[in-house]
């Protein structure tokens, strides 16, 4: 299987790094008290220290507002998934518990500000790509909702038969959700700016240690950029 990111996407955004985690094996099918401590401990620490009054005032949030006007999405309609997350504990809303799996990158997510997403590489259709929509490529949001086709121009994540996560980091799609039953994961981690590679590397270490830990299977990673645009992995 391949993870590859188009080059256009380096032309308007240069500074773009994507982590990438894959996790094969891993048993996500028991309640996890550690994980829902770690979970808490992060939102409570978010709420303490946040300084911001808006979401995506912070320095981490606000370039995703900056890039997606550069590749004309609108931010406030789609904001990306690491603004929503962070305005939800701003808020005092309660904060989503799915599975551990979920919960487990949710609590890396919003330690570092960074969006991340986990899709089941069980339901993957070919290979992954980030890129532009071609305008034939058919979504079903997360949690239900009508087949629609993606506009063309549109930079989404996508494997080769539909789109797996619209506009870039806003909304995942329903076929390729992590439930109790995922066993091997793809998780990619979205930087941007000159943090990017060192982020990434961080955060890679720290889901190197807690997913064995807590989860058991085995690991692979890759950092992308304009460097390099692909990456070959197995399940």
């Amino acid at each position: 299987m391949q993870f590859s990111i188009q080059q256009e996407l380096f032309t308007i955004l240069p500074d773009v790094t994507i982590g990438m985690v894959v996790a094969r094996g891993v048993d996500n099918t028991h309640p996890s008290r550690e994980i829902e401590i770690l979970l808490n401990e992060t939102i409570d620490e978010m709420k303490k220290n946040f300084v911001f009054e808006k979401a995506q005032e912070h320095p981490r949030i606000k370039p995703w507002r900056d890039a997606f006007s550069r590749l004309g999405i609108s931010g406030s309609k789609f904001p990306s998934s690491i603004e929503s997350m962070a305005r939800r504990v701003l808020k005092g809303d309660p904060f989503p518990r799915i599975n551990p799996l979920v919960d487990l990158y949710n609590s890396v997510s919003l330690k570092h500000l960074v969006p991340m997403g986990g899709h089941d590489l069980d339901t993957i259709k070919g290979d992954i790509h980030l890129r532009f929509a071609e305008g034939w490529e058919p979504f079903v949001p997360m949690g239900g909702g009508e087949r629609i086709t993606v506009p063309k121009g549109e930079l989404v994540y996508c494997d080769d038969e539909e789109v797996l996560t619209r506009n870039w980091v806003w909304r995942q799609c329903e076929k390729d959700k992590a439930t109790e039953k995922t066993k091997n994961i793809f998780i990619p981690i979205d930087v941007l700016g000159e943090v990017g590679r060192e982020c990434a590397d961080k955060i890679i270490r720290e889901l190197f240690d807690l997913i064995p830990k807590y989860l058991g299977g085995s690991l692979f990673s890759a950092v992308l950029s304009r460097e390099k645009t692909s990456v070959e992995f197995s399940i």
